[in-house]
């Protein structure tokens, strides 16, 4: 039930106070709300409560644990709600004026949890529970009916209070056969936990557990658990790092990540990645594909899980192999590529420096397996982003993870489990995003913790260069280009030639195989050698000049067409490979001069023949082609060709993962305030949507 009191308040907020409280509390704009208290009833929700509870500072968020535990403080609301934390907490609707008095909103206690600092249950809590474990016995009755001082407790022996000690962060510990029954003629050196049992200090909880009750745990943490938390956020000061070098490390970061991803799906495009029966991927397909990319094994496995997330790589749940995402992703503007990439790591729930972390039941998180995957990874990677902003307009410079994690833990301490968990790796990827470079948050890393994703993109494509459309060729029938190719060039070079690694100087070599490959393709001799000459930075080398020729005279003496398998040529050619032995075994057909028809295997007794078009049947007819010297032309169904870069659109990158909390839109927070004020002019709140679309 909504208590008159925070009726009362949130009547009595301006519609600029409306739209900060909206603007910190999304999740309370709902469509339908007309009313302060439909509005009160959504700010109430366990969800929108819990959220709320997760954006507070280490201050406020110690100053509503000690007014769940001792009370709210006492005092005119006034003065509390002028100064911190009080204010923000009033701005976020977690406490509210009640009269002169302050209160908290119903169920805060519940969304912080069971155990509030890490503190116990009250004690007439865990009595009643342990009673009724122990059937209905009551509890002991040298239970102290108040908390015991801090005095008593130092005074208590010394076996008794190392017992106490592990319960100074935690209240539950594990007890073997938590319910037996107390003795109070316990001996306190020899049997401390039986001399607490005895005198309720501690209490079953099940048949394994027992808990400090909340009246102990103050006494032993002196009265007040919150007295020695940071008031201050720690801000050390920063590493020297010159703009320079901060922009060259984070756009270095930036043309990597996205050649290695183009990388990545060439490999898997030729090569799917196969899945173990078990799931994840097996240790002989991980050690190939390094080797092909050339990457170190954690750079390997971060830049699987990137992909992952981003869409641009995907399962095929017919073969259970990874392959690149139909989406043609490289003809996007490199700009693009990237807002694509770091809004789907903003958003998606893949941690991919996950890998390799203990899981409870003692395995590790494996590569693209469901262990990688948490609802928590967004809000801990805005956390970090915000704190290294933080860090960077207090004390500019670099700073290290442990200085940004510390900051983040005391801007968002509900989240410092998963921070301490996922942070450092975290931090590791968005270095390798160009959004840290030096230690130093990059421009674009700025723009991005801000929300301007725009902004951000325009800071990428002022640090990469323009793409080439010019190669070096050389007499070695090699192609080197130093730089980033446009894609159409990059496509053609594919086409022509063959790659040789994946650094940054991309480099192909011409082949006689790589040429009949792109005259299969619908090239000619002429084509190509009008290509080069149009793309090279220098003549076109004799060398290559006198293999593209040789090639186009010897391509397509004999061709190769589905049917039963249809081979078309001059007749001496087609006479020879009658006889080869590597057709033995196939019924051959003459129907006409320069035709030769070949069936697949002859059947067996009693089995049926297979369907002609076999894939081992086509490997043969290949191989014996090639061993009289000739290259067959391939007469197949050929692929539509991909969209040019001209053709740019949301079909060049696949889909980014929706967020898991969107927030509303602008108008739709505007609509909500004019129905709850009233009113047709209202103040717009601030926009500060960031690129994944969460608020």
């Amino acid at each position: 039930m909504v208590p008159d009191g925070l009726l009362r308040d949130l009547a009595a907020r301006s519609p600029g106070e409306l739209a900060a409280l909206l603007d910190a509390r999304p999740d309370a704009v709902r469509p339908g709300t007309t009313t302060t208290a439909e509005l009160a009833e959504a700010l109430l929700s366990r969800a929108g409560l819990s959220r709320a509870l997760d954006e507070l500072s280490r201050p406020e968020l110690d100053a509503l644990e000690r007014a769940v535990v001792l009370g709210a403080p006492d005092g005119p609301a006034g003065p509390l709600l002028a100064a911190p934390p009080w204010d923000r907490l009033h701005r976020l609707a977690l406490v509210h004026r009640d009269g002169d008095a302050l209160r908290l909103v119903p169920g805060v206690a519940e969304a912080l949890g069971r155990y509030p600092a890490g503190l116990g249950r009250p004690h007439r809590v865990l009595a009643a529970r342990a009673a009724r474990l122990r059937g209905g016995e009551p509890a002991a009755p040298a239970s102290p009916a108040s908390p015991a001082s801090p005095a008593e407790i130092v005074r208590w022996p010394a076996p008794v209070r190392e017992v106490l000690e592990r319960f100074r962060s935690r209240p539950v510990g594990l007890l073997p056969d938590a319910l037996r029954r107390p003795d109070p003629e316990a001996d306190a050196a020899a049997r401390p936990v039986d001399w607490l049992l005895a005198r309720g200090v501690l209490l079953p909880v099940d048949s394994r557990h027992v808990e400090l009750p909340r009246e102990f745990g103050l006494a032993l943490r002196g009265g007040d658990p919150w007295a020695r938390s940071p008031q201050d956020p720690p801000l050390p000061p920063g590493t020297r790092v010159p703009d320079r070098l901060r922009d060259n490390a984070a756009a270095a970061a930036v043309e990597q990540v996205l050649r290695r991803l183009a990388a990545l799906r060439a490999e898997l495009r030729e090569r799917p990645l196969t899945t173990l029966r078990a799931g994840g991927i097996g240790v002989r397909e991980l050690r190939r594909l390094r080797t092909a990319l050339a990457l170190e094994h954690p750079e390997l496995v971060r830049l699987l899980g990137l992909a992952e997330l981003a869409g641009l790589v995907e399962l095929d749940p017919d073969t259970s192999a990874w392959r690149p995402a139909p989406a043609p992703f490289e003809d996007a503007e490199r700009p693009e590529q990237w807002l694509h990439v770091v809004s789907s790591w903003l958003a998606a729930d893949v941690v991919p420096s996950a890998v390799g972390l203990p899981l409870a039941d003692g395995t590790v998180v494996g590569v693209l397996t469901r262990g990688t995957h948490s609802p928590e990874a967004p809000p801990v990677r805005r956390a970090l982003l915000r704190a290294h902003a933080a860090l960077a307009e207090a004390a500019p410079g670099g700073h290290g993870p442990e200085d940004v994690l510390a900051l983040a833990r005391w801007q968002r301490p509900r989240l410092a489990r998963p921070l301490d968990r996922w942070g450092p790796g975290m931090l590791a990827e968005a270095a390798e995003l160009g959004l840290v470079g030096a230690d130093a948050l990059s421009p674009a890393g700025r723009a991005v913790a801000a929300g301007r994703a725009e902004e951000a993109a325009r800071a990428v494509a002022g640090w990469l260069p323009a793409p080439a459309r010019t190669v070096l060729l050389q007499g070695d029938l090699t192609a080197t280009a130093t730089g980033y190719l446009a894609p159409p060039v990059a496509r053609a070079l594919g086409e022509l030639a063959d790659a040789e690694g994946h650094g940054p100087a991309a480099r192909h070599r011409f082949t006689e195989r790589s040429l009949h490959r792109a005259l299969d393709a619908g090239w000619d001799p002429e084509s190509i050698l009008a290509w080069l000459a149009e793309h090279s930075r220098g003549p076109v080398p004799q060398a290559l000049a006198y293999l593209v020729e040789e090639a186009g005279r010897d391509h397509g003496r004999v061709r190769i067409t589905p049917a039963d398998w249809v081979l078309t040529g001059e007749q001496d050619f087609l006479e020879a490979l009658a006889r080869s032995p590597r057709l033995a075994g196939h019924r051959l057909r003459r129907p006409a001069p320069g035709v030769l028809v070949v069936t697949g295997d002859e059947p067996g007794p009693g089995r049926r023949r297979a369907g002609p078009a076999r894939g081992g049947t086509l490997e043969q007819l290949v191989a014996a082609v090639r061993a009289t010297g000739t290259e067959p032309a391939m007469e197949t169904v050929r692929p539509a060709p991909p969209p040019s870069a001209g053709d740019a659109g949301p079909d060049l990158l696949p889909q980014a993962p929706a967020p898991r909390h969107p927030g509303p839109s602008a108008e739709e927070v505007e609509d909500l305030l004019a129905r709850l004020t009233g009113a047709d002019d209202v103040p717009p709140p601030p926009d500060r949507t960031d690129p994944a679309g969460e608020r």
